[in-house]
């Protein structure tokens, strides 16, 4: 198993720039919807016919506004079919949540921003919408609710330790092979079922601003990213966990190391942590 180490600034081609980790989401009969888990956000698209029945002076604009329509709803639906964690989606966690439930729904029916807008020859408007997962703004702010305190409910680490101490700015850890799933509040886990990270390490204000993991489609791009610094660790996931697989499973070795690296827990409770997912 590869050791925590750190990992080297080398250049990327233009082609992996542009690689997103990107999740595919039925979402109406009428439109689509898909979550980008690099870039963060959901894409919606709906569709809206202009009405004959209406003067020709009102009939683009009530096409726009079917299309907004169309796309938020596509949009609630795409939020629905996302994974939550490793055993819960979104749609499910609303059901059992009233006050979730209501929060998402509100967010996305009231969300203005409108994305892009394209006007077809025969009067038809289609509109895509993105949705932010992250900031103030995001939907993130919306689903952790009160489950993520200001502050980390965990101040220590349950088990030992490595016996050399490693400092380091963030952690990527590369599942690739592995099938692992996006979510919006994944965990990792030793060989033993232990919480090596998750929700429970975050403060909200970092769980917000970023998620509570990042995804990225290989290690070097990762590693460009601000949120891991400019020295971050890097471990290799031995398998997925959970019935969504969503979680990973680090060897016990490298699980001792990352204890190690992050006896303060600093990095963790900033959600400097990257998933590299295929």
């Amino acid at each position: 198993m590869q050791h925590l180490c750190k990992v080297s600034a080398m250049c990327l081609t233009a082609a992996s720039l542009v690689l997103a980790q990107i999740q595919p989401v039925v979402s109406g009969d009428d439109g689509k919807g898909e979550v980008d888990w690099s870039e963060r956000y959901i894409v919606a698209t709906g569709i809206g016919a202009p009405n004959p029945n209406l003067p020709e002076s009102a009939q683009r604009p009530g096409a726009e506004r079917a299309a907004k329509i169309v796309a938020l709803r596509n949009a609630l639906e795409t939020v629905k079919g996302m994974y939550l964690n490793s055993s819960t989606t979104i749609e499910n966690f609303m059901t059992k949540n009233d006050v979730v439930s209501t929060s998402v729904s509100g967010f996305i029916q009231g969300f203005e921003k409108e994305g892009r807008t394209k006007y077809m020859s025969d009067g038809t408007v289609e509109i895509t919408m993105k949705i932010p997962l992250d900031g103030v703004g995001g939907l993130g702010a919306k689903v952790y609710g009160d489950n993520i305190g200001d502050k980390p409910s965990v101040s220590q680490w349950d088990g030992k330790g490595a016996k050399k101490k490693m400092v380091f700015t963030g952690l990527i850890i590369d599942c690739k092979g592995l099938n692992v799933k996006p979510a919006l509040s994944p965990k990792v886990l030793d060989e033993s079922g232990k919480e090596i990270y998750g929700s429970a390490y975050v403060s909200r204000e970092w769980a917000v601003k970023y998620g509570i993991v990042g995804y990225a489609k290989n290690v070097l791009k990762a590693s460009k990213l601000g949120r891991v610094g400019d020295s971050p660790g890097k471990v290799t996931a031995v398998k997925a966990s959970g019935a969504n697989s969503t979680d990973v499973v680090l060897s016990n070795k490298d699980a001792a190391e990352v204890r190690s690296a992050a006896e303060n827990l600093k990095f963790l409770s900033e959600c400097r942590v990257i998933f590299v997912v295929d």
